[in-house]
């Protein structure tokens, strides 16, 4: 958090100069401080709710599932979160979210522990339990899914102050799950939103 701040001032103090001379434009300047701010506030805000702590504790009780059974509860979590936000009960979505996201965590950490996984020289016969099934959060390689480049730039776009709340939640939900077009429309969407704003903010507006 400390970094980001530290960060932010730095870029205060040498974007302008590169917005002189023609190098950024003023709103990109704007729009990547504004992206940055917003994420040292996420963060801090993480912090001083505890969020951290119920995403490390979530985290520890996933290490002790199989994998059939952390699937089966990333996936009943979603469902769970996707009906309280739909049903507007947005601080028990949230809660939901973070869960989500501790499972998530675990899911990468197995993903890591079995592209490590030292490999025998004798044949191998069967391993049908090592294998992660072909499911949206797993299957990045498939065409029918959005592509890392796009998921990123759609968390990016997700950072700015513009979006709110509930729609945060419901892209994140969603976006392991949608294809390549609708990324697309996605992240054209969040961009509408952003360069729409004019709300209040901590960084400074494009005039």
């Amino acid at each position: 958090m400390q970094c980001l701040h530290r960060e932010v001032t730095m870029r205060w103090g040498v974007y302008p100069g590169r917005v002189a001379a023609g190098k950024i434009t003023q709103g990109q300047m704007d729009r990547e401080i504004g992206l940055m701010s917003a994420a040292a506030q996420t963060i801090e805000k993480m912090a001083k709710n505890g969020s951290f702590r119920t995403l490390y504790n979530a985290a520890a009780e996933a290490r002790t599932y199989s994998h059939a059974e952390l699937m089966q509860e990333i996936a009943r979590v979603q469902i769970r979160a996707n009906q309280l936000i739909t049903d507007g009960n947005m601080a028990s979505a949230q809660a939901e979210c973070v869960k989500l996201a501790g499972l998530t965590l675990r899911l990468s950490e197995l993903i890591g522990e079995l592209l490590v996984k030292p490999q025998s020289d004798a044949p191998v016969v069967s391993a049908p339990d090592l294998a992660l099934p072909a499911t949206p959060a797993t299957a990045a390689a498939n065409s029918d899914y959005a592509t890392v480049e796009q998921k990123t730039e759609i968390i990016r776009l997700l950072n700015h102050p513009a979006i709110e709340r509930k729609e945060k939640t419901k892209v994140l939900l969603n976006i392991n799950r949608i294809s390549p077009d609708k990324a697309t429309e996605t992240i054209e969407h969040l961009n509408q939103l952003i360069d729409a704003y004019d709300g209040s903010t901590t960084y400074a507006k494009a005039s």
